[in-house]
């Protein structure tokens, strides 16, 4: 199992996080913790993600039609001896937290990995960009569409390059010729897009620069927008 796709790390860490990853599962998942520095991460920001939860949502009567649905789902009948009634409504109690927590996660799983936010333009001015590059919440992804005509060069590609601030540039992948790609991106390739203020394309061999560094021209660069 791939423990470095973010599509995968996400949900777990949030079940984790929540208590609903349980067994094998999560004993599997503690061990993961201490190897894989991404899951260590992905877990730590959902602990500050609903940490901010407590006492931050108004109460919520459930209707009537929940508490049955509740009850039936914990065996509970009406006739249950007046001793328990306590127990019950501690019962009652958690369910409905717990329902509401984990709406409350699969929501903001979804805005992790549905939320985007842009990096650059890349064309040969803002009116006529050919390339838009996005990127998922924390750098995990970047979405790069085309929008603009791309130029075929026979035996030749486009390379996408992060240009931190002092340092090498770093291979962000080939830029797509049509539609749209959705591209992890490694730790090397975080670091330097976070640490860059600008992107360059190049144009490369057709499977990409064979040395790690642009070969070809470098035909386009653009500004890295403002981090949100």
């Amino acid at each position: 199992m791939n423990y470095e796709n973010p599509d995968l790390l996400t949900p777990l860490a949030a079940d984790y996080v929540l208590g609903t990853l349980r067994g094998p599962a999560r004993r599997r998942f503690e061990r993961v913790l201490t190897r894989v520095p991404a899951a260590l991460a992905a877990t730590l920001r959902w602990e500050d993600d609903l940490a901010g939860l407590n006492g931050a949502l108004e109460p919520v009567q459930p209707s009537a039609r929940v508490w049955r649905g509740i009850e039936s789902r914990l065996a509970l009948t009406a006739r249950a001896p007046a001793r328990s009634a306590p127990r019950r409504a501690w019962q009652f109690a958690l369910a409905a937290g717990l329902v509401t927590v984990a709406l409350i996660a699969g929501l903001l799983v979804r805005e992790r990995q549905l939320a985007v936010q842009p990096v650059a333009a890349l064309g040969a001015d803002a009116a006529h960009p050919v390339w838009q590059v996005e990127r998922r919440k924390e750098y995990v992804s970047l979405r790069i569409r085309v929008v603009g005509a791309v130029e075929r060069r026979a035996g030749r590609s486009y390379e996408l390059w992060a240009l931190p601030k002092g340092g090498a540039p770093v291979s962000l992948g080939l830029l797509p010729e049509e539609g749209a790609v959705d591209r992890p991106l490694s730790e090397v390739q975080r670091t330097a897009l976070l640490v860059s203020d600008k992107i360059a394309v190049s144009i490369e061999p057709a499977q990409g620069s064979p040395t790690g560094s642009p070969t070809g021209p470098v035909i386009l660069v653009a500004s890295v927008s403002a981090r949100g």
